[in-house]
């Protein structure tokens, strides 16, 4: 049997059931101890709370943190110098260039004529690279770098009409 991620997962998932169900048999049978005053349990359930609390904040922030290089929009002084382009969005189609550069910084200055509609922005692989509103009278402006060159494909988002299903664009980038 070959290991797929699904049952990498169900495994990990077996080994924490394990354990939990190990620390509630656990706390259930040092349940059938002496008895202590309600003052003490209730004193220690504070102390621990506070512990709980401070130990899931640290990780929160430590998490936050790590995870900052990774933020995907740029500094405004970084979109104010990129090259911008326009993207209209109306039913039941989008009007963009036809070809965006490889590897540039530019931001697509994103509007709608008619109703709202969601652009969504997949790579040749399909995978989404970037999404953002596009609401009548409202410019949204949409940071990205393209990293792989290739066919992009723009789907609307939002539902904005009977022939929502066949608003799509393509681009290239190169």
């Amino acid at each position: 049997m070959r290991l797929t991620p699904e049952l990498t997962v169900f495994g990990v998932f077996l080994v924490l059931a394990a354990v939990a169900i190990c620390a509630l048999l656990a706390v259930a049978f040092a349940a059938h101890g002496s008895t202590v005053e309600q003052a003490d349990v209730q004193r220690r359930g504070y102390k621990l709370r506070g512990v709980w609390f401070r130990g899931l904040a640290a990780i929160a922030i430590v998490g936050f943190l790590l995870s900052l290089p990774a933020f995907p929009y740029r500094h405004r002084s970084q979109a104010a110098s990129s090259q911008h382009y326009p993207v209209t969005a109306l039913q039941f189609a989008f009007v963009m260039p036809p070809v965006l550069p490889l590897d540039t910084p530019i931001v697509l200055d994103v509007t709608a004529t008619d109703v709202n509609h969601g652009v969504g922005i997949y790579d040749p692989d399909g995978r989404i690279t970037g999404q953002v509103q596009a609401m009548p009278g409202y410019t949204n402006s949409l940071p990205l770098v393209f990293k792989k060159p290739g066919q992009y494909t723009v789907l609307c988002m939002e539902y904005c009409g009977i022939a929502h299903h066949l608003m799509r664009a393509t681009f290239e980038v190169r």
